[in-house]
């Protein structure tokens, strides 16, 4: 049995460092672009085929390759050549064990980010945790509330919508933890909803977990938005080409420079009236921003130090990228229940020894159209004034034993400083968990009650971390990452103002560079971000074209 590796979903953005060539796809033509879109995540492919949509002439842009048979992808399952392991939900909890992982991570990024065509959507847990209305209406300037970006949503659901019953015959599969955990849920006077057609409901609430699953594989624009844009002649595709910097003319970015998969550098244009939208996620869309003079100085000096060709002193544009990081701190809750159930047997999935659940799938039935996990709960608390709400992802992770991978997420107050080192990677110069007295106190004060709830005459019994200080002492990257170039008003290049892109998202202090990615998002969603991600992307690139 493989072991369990994973705490967390993966960031959404596609910093991509993959080094594998057995995959190929389509080559740009050396032609100028009406857009250069750079990372070819859930924002990238989103932005790029809505601009396709629109009529305009475009290049994305992405370093790794691709996950599926579709996208060049050869590594498929011994039993279905049409599928790789990454596209079989019943494998996603297994994923940090298979081969495609290695190949698939950044090895340069401060945190995990994924490197392949889909970022982190082509290799998370799938949690698809549809946004509340308050998510949007705290920390989100004017024009960007719920109710201006629920037309957004509205369009990313309308093709990929998620789903809490992937099974084609309607049936839940597997649900021995669920059954466990809902009985000791509704005792504490919980409410069980939809959390996807119940999105505002996120205090002591429990839900059948939504996925983001669709025809009984994993979906993400990859499936959803890349085909479309693919049938126009007017998109053009590069994978195995690494963005290094922006070309500058002062306000006025005229293309990228990067290295393509031979490990040559060449020089990509826009055409004169062009634009540049950065969606290389949240980690590493501030590394092409320092190596082309957009940022803290500090971190652009770093950038030449690296050898990387910043422009001239004069030309550079002094925004707080990377300052005011934001993630999910995870906290791992190990508890063994009176229940009776266990893990999937995956080394039988992938071998095709487990002729059951195979023959199942193959009517588009049973376990391994579903994902990892068997629950997911939300609650909240209110300390010093301000109300912090948590998920709770539950999976088995042994004969009778849940993990509950529980995120402290929306309100929190911690932030960190994303920066650069001098070899090209980004760092954390301050890490971004627990940063606030308020926070701590928040964490803990949940801790001590999912304690007392947990073993106050369950029966249950705490595993691994048994005690409120060995749990907190469990902290772990989210790997949610958000705000290292954050979308406001307040134009960073002036005061206090902590801006990178205005409302509009470009870039403070240049004509035609625009970013679409979560490093923008000024808060942190209430659960996984990858549903938030792509309604983001849906808005912004909205915005882009209303300006011509």
């Amino acid at each position: 049995m493989r072991p369990f590796l994973l705490a967390g979903l993966l960031a959404t953005g596609s910093a991509i460092g993959a080094t594998a060539s057995r995959h190929a796809h389509a080559s740009a033509q050396s032609d100028a672009y009406d857009y250069i879109i750079v990372g070819g995540g859930p924002s990238g492919i989103i932005t790029a085929e809505r601009l396709v949509e629109a009529n305009k002439k475009v290049l994305l842009l992405e370093r790794g390759y691709g996950p599926t048979v579709a996208t060049g992808a050869n590594d498929t399952l011994s039993w279905n050549k049409t599928l790789t392991p990454i596209d079989l939900p019943g494998l996603s909890a297994d994923i940090g064990a298979l081969p495609q992982w290695d190949e698939y991570i950044c090895t340069d990024t401060a945190g995990y980010a994924a490197c392949v065509l889909g970022g982190g959507v082509t290799v998370n847990y799938m949690v698809f945790v549809h946004p509340p209305d308050r998510d949007f209406n705290d920390k989100w300037p004017k024009g960007w509330k719920w109710d201006d970006v629920k037309s957004a949503a509205d369009r990313l659901y309308e093709r990929n919508p998620g789903t809490i019953l992937p099974s084609a015959d309607g049936k839940r599969y597997d649900q021995g933890l669920y059954t466990v955990l809902s009985n000791f849920f509704s005792k504490l006077g919980w409410k069980s909803v939809d959390m996807i057609t119940q999105p505002n409901e996120k205090h002591e609430v429990y839900s059948y977990p939504a996925w983001n699953i669709k025809d009984q594989v994993r979906a993400g624009p990859v499936r959803t938005y890349l085909p479309l844009a693919e049938k126009s002649d007017n998109f053009h595709l590069r994978l195995g080409t690494k963005v290094l910097r922006l070309l500058r003319s002062g306000s006025q970015v005229t293309g990228v420079e990067v290295e393509n998969a031979s490990g040559a550098r060449e020089n990509i244009t826009i055409a004169s009236n062009g634009r540049v939208v950065l969606s290389a996620g949240a980690l590493s869309t501030p590394r092409i921003l320092f190596n082309s003079g957009i940022g803290p100085s500090s971190q652009i000096e770093i950038a030449e130090e690296s050898g990387v060709t910043v422009p001239p002193k004069k030309e550079w544009i002094n925004l707080p990228v990377g300052i005011g990081a934001k993630d999910h701190p995870i906290f791992s809750i190990i508890v063994k229940t009176n229940g009776t159930y266990g893990l999937p047997d995956y080394d039988a999935i992938v071998n095709g020894s487990d002729t059951t659940d195979i023959s199942l799938y193959a009517k588009g039935s049973g376990l391994l159209t579903e994902g990892k996990h068997r629950m997911i709960f939300f609650t909240s608390n209110d300390i010093d004034g301000q109300t912090r709400y948590y998920q709770g992802s539950c999976a088995p992770t042994g004969t009778d034993e849940v993990t509950i991978t529980a995120y402290m997420t929306h309100g929190l107050t911690s932030s960190g400083v994303l920066g650069l080192s001098t070899d090209g990677s980004t760092v954390w110069d301050e890490k971004p968990y627990l940063t606030t007295a308020g926070d701590r106190a928040a964490a803990t004060a949940f801790i001590e009650q999912m304690i007392t709830d947990l073993t106050d005459s369950t029966g249950f019994t705490l595993q691994t971390y048994t005690n409120v200080t060995q749990i907190l002492g469990s902290v772990s990257p989210g790997m949610h990452y958000t705000t290292t170039a954050k979308l406001g008003t307040d134009d960073g290049r002036y005061g206090n103002g902590t801006s990178v892109v205005d409302t509009n998202t470009k870039v403070y202090g240049t004509d035609n560079l625009f970013i679409v990615d979560g490093s923008i998002h000024p808060d942190l969603p209430t659960g996984n971000i990858q549903a938030t991600i792509m309604v983001v992307a849906e808005a912004a690139v909205a915005r882009i074209l209303a300006l011509e």
